[in-house]
C-alpha cells in the first residue's frame, strides 16, 4: 500500500481523515463519560424521589402515632373503669354516698291564670235561645 502525503494546492488541504487507534480511544472514552453523566442524572432524580416518600411516611407515621396514643389513653380508661363510671355520671347516676348537686337554668315563668268569664246563663226555652242567636245579646 503506497502511502499519500498531505499536499496543498490552491489552499486546499488534501488530506483524508484517518481512524487511528488514538480517535477510536478518545471517542471510547466520550461514550463512557457520557454514560457514567447519564448514570449520575439518574441516580440523583431518583435520591430526590425517595427523599420526598421517606418525608411523606414520617409525616403519616407521626400522625398515626398521635392516633396510636390517643387510643391507648381509650384503653387504659376502659380497662380501670373510669370510662363506665364517666358514661354513668353522663346518663346521671351517682355513687350511693355522694350527694348530688344538678345545677341547670331556672324554668320560665308561667304566665299568671286569666280569670275565668262566667258563662252565660243557659237559655231556659227554645225561643230564647232563637232570641239571643238573633240578636247576640246576653240574657240577664
Amino acid at each position: 500500500m503506497r502511502l499519500r502525503r498531505a499536499s496543498a494546492s490552491n489552499g486546499i488541504v488534501n488530506k483524508r481523515v484517518r481512524l487511528s487507534q488514538e480517535t477510536l480511544v478518545l471517542a471510547g472514552m466520550a461514550l463512557v463519560g457520557l454514560w457514567m453523566l447519564g448514570s449520575l442524572v439518574q441516580e440523583l432524580a431518583l435520591n430526590q424521589s425517595l427523599s420526598r416518600q421517606a418525608a411523606t411516611l414520617r409525616q403519616r407515621n407521626a400522625a398515626m402515632e398521635s392516633t396510636n396514643d390517643g387510643y391507648r389513653r381509650d384503653i387504659g380508661a376502659i380497662s380501670s373503669g373510669a370510662a363506665a363510671e364517666e358514661e354513668a355520671r353522663r346518663d346521671g347516676y351517682a355513687r350511693s354516698d355522694e350527694r348530688l348537686y344538678i345545677i341547670a337554668t331556672p324554668p320560665p315563668t308561667t304566665p299568671a291564670p286569666r280569670p275565668r268569664q262566667s258563662p252565660a246563663a243557659a237559655p231556659r226555652s227554645p225561643l230564647e235561645a232563637l232570641w239571643r242567636l238573633v240578636t247576640g245579646a246576653p240574657t240577664a
